[in-house]
């Protein structure tokens, strides 16, 4: 019992560090420099689909 119940806290703690290092690697992506110019173009699309 104790072997499952130190397996559930360890992957708590993954848990904490991957969903850390996703995100950081989401926001790398997205303000990456160069990339600003997609996102604007892809953040008028449903703009431009109510023309």
């Amino acid at each position: 019992m104790q072997d499952i119940l130190a397996t559930i806290l360890s992957l708590r703690i993954y848990s904490v560090v991957m969903m850390v290092t996703v995100f950081s690697l989401l926001m790398v992506t997205v303000f990456w420099p160069g990339r600003r110019a997609r996102f604007e173009r892809d953040a008028q699309i449903p703009l431009e689909d109510d023309r």
